[in-house]
């Protein structure tokens, strides 16, 4: 069996951004390579119930809205797919081997749905790149068939994210 290198963090309600944030911190304070995108939302108001979203490119000085207003009274989805189409097209590009965590906000709706960042993830695990995410229940079965033995669900805690990350890279020395 593959050792692990695709990892999850399971929350529903939690702030799971934060998390990944200081876990993002803590492993470039440690000297290591971390790109990717992480997740900040804004204050929820104007006309639509639902708070700005925001993909932060880590150690860059990008932002991507990846949210859209759909209007007063709107209870869809308010992801922007081409938004999220071009971030993962600049994080596509700033894989390299020098790379030795990537770090994505979620594993949501449009991976389940074969798009989103399902294929940067796919192109970071050929390079033998890791990948961390976040996982809401609803996408658990999605996210099982996408990975298989690849893919770890871990705790919502720090430890057990550096854990995985110092497994992973020991074993991926070692092979």
């Amino acid at each position: 069996m593959s050792h692990p290198t695709l990892a999850a963090i399971r929350f529903d309600d939690a702030d799971v951004d934060s998390l990944l944030e200081q876990t993002v911190k803590t492993l470039v304070s440690q000297g290591h390579t971390v790109r990717g995108a992480l997740q900040t939302r804004g204050e929820t108001g104007g006309e639509c119930h639902c708070a700005d979203m925001d993909l932060h490119v880590i150690g860059q000085d990008r932002v991507f809205r990846i949210s859209q207003p759909l209007g007063n009274g709107s209870r869809g989805c308010r992801l922007h797919p081409g938004a999220l189409a071009d971030c993962a097209a600049f994080l596509q590009a700033e894989l390299d081997d020098n790379v030795d965590l990537l770090v994505l906000n979620r594993f949501g709706r449009g991976e389940s749905e074969g798009r989103g960042f399902r294929d940067l993830i796919a192109s970071a695990l050929s390079k033998g790149i890791p990948v961390l995410t976040a996982l809401r229940p609803t996408y658990c079965e999605s996210w099982a068939a996408f990975g298989g033995e690849l893919a770890r669900d871990l705790p919502m805690t720090q430890s057990a994210v550096l854990e995985w990350f110092a497994d992973t890279r020991t074993l991926c020395h070692a092979a």
